[in-house]
């Protein structure tokens, strides 16, 4: 299930009180902003725990870290893993007091384990709270909000969403934590990917040929059509939003890729037959299989499908071909010292087409599909970041 989009939660930021620990002369989601980004550098080495964790309890990354930045400055605050005066232990400071949550430690202070429990801590308190005459009819970000006010003080000390923070640390937690999350959201610390594939957001766009348009009879093309495409898939994406943070985890690629590929290849599964996609009339069969449509055809990707068109085995298959042609552009002469947002759009048109048809930047897609697949890719990847809590 999901709990909200962080992007789409009301904050107001840190308090005075909590601005003073970093002696800033200024407080609210600036002062938030300013003390996620001290903790970015530190954040770094964590990245891999923090997205493997917030796909198995589809969690948002960005706020796993931003409670690991509130709790303990990225482990900069900690003695031995121990903080609070020994009643909290770990980078989110699980709390081990008799008389608060009594939590038995799991794992070293700055361990995947140790990041299991919390965020396991952090969603029981979220669903307690849905469950809560007070918030049971709001929206599902002002229910994470006072989730993460539960997470600092406990769901019996969040009476309602207006006083959210009337009985948390500085009287702020949950504001606080949602800025730093937004921050973290905002410049790239949670698009991290592992082997360095580059920020889906800052890759230059020009969308959606006519052509590609004409599929949903748009009148106009570009970025616009782009986005219009990928909101249509929305609710279809829904359903495989689970097994996509899953398999974007595992990857270390963007979730929001993994599901623009799969608006642009089968329409969130809209477009196929059972399964299968791109019907070949000279060749009497299909030639792709399942969301992300993964080339069968003996004189193109030549692969054998793995698992059901809908499944988690067929996302893997295909992702790890997305990831071998994004490895396979950055290694190609021209493309070498490019940036890797560049190479990622290289890689892009790569899985379209292969990488032997991609033979430069400025003509990227000449030889693509529509003539526009890494754009358009690239132009739906953006809406779903933005709008489709990937």
């Amino acid at each position: 299930m999901s709990y909200g989009n962080i992007r789409a939660v009301e904050t107001t930021g840190a308090s005075w009180q909590t601005s003073q620990q970093d002696r800033l002369g200024y407080s609210g989601v600036r002062a938030s902003h300013t003390m996620a980004e001290t903790d970015a550098g530190r954040m770094e080495r964590y990245k891999s725990k923090i997205k493997r964790v917030g796909a198995k309890y589809n969690i948002d990354p960005a706020l796993i870290a931003a409670i690991i930045s509130r709790e303990s400055r990225a482990g900069n605050a900690l003695t031995d893993g121990w903080g609070d005066h020994g009643n909290a232990w770990g980078l989110m400071q699980v709390d081990v007091n008799p008389r608060g949550g009594n939590h038995t430690p799991v794992g070293e202070w700055d361990s995947e384990e140790h990041l299991c429990q919390a965020t396991k801590i952090l969603v029981d308190f979220i669903k307690l709270i849905q469950r809560k005459p007070a918030f049971s009819g709001l929206s599902k970000e002002k229910q994470l909000k006072g989730g993460i006010a539960a997470y600092n003080m406990g769901d019996g000390k969040v009476h309602s969403y207006e006083g959210v923070d009337e009985n948390t640390t500085g009287k702020d937690y949950s504001n606080d934590v949602v800025a730093r999350a937004q921050w973290y959201k905002a410049h790239g610390v949670m698009y991290w990917t592992l082997a360095g594939y580059g920020n889906i957001m800052d890759v230059e766009t020009t969308g959606a040929s006519q052509k590609t348009a004409n599929s949903d009879r748009l009148s106009y093309a570009g970025v616009r059509a782009s986005r219009t495409m990928a909101k249509t898939d929305a609710d279809r994406m829904k359903k495989y939003k689970s097994k996509i943070k899953r398999v974007g985890a595992k990857y270390n690629i963007d979730p929001a890729l993994i599901a623009a590929i799969i608006s642009r290849e089968s329409r969130a599964g809209n477009a196929l037959t059972d399964g299968w996609g791109d019907y070949s009339y000279e060749r009497r069969a299909w030639n792709a299989w399942g969301l992300m449509q993964v080339d069968v055809n003996p004189e193109g990707g030549n692969h054998t499908p793995e698992g059901e068109w809908d499944s988690e085995e067929h996302l893997c298959q295909a992702t790890k071909i997305l990831v071998d042609f994004i490895e396979a552009i950055q290694n190609k002469g021209k493309f070498r010292c490019l940036s890797k947002e560049k190479q990622l759009k290289g890689g892009i048109a790569a899985y379209n087409m292969g990488d032997g048809n991609v033979h430069s930047y400025e003509r990227v897609d000449e030889n693509t599909t529509g003539e526009d697949y890494s754009n358009d890719v690239v132009a739906r990847a953006q809406w779903y970041k933005e709008h489709g809590d990937f």
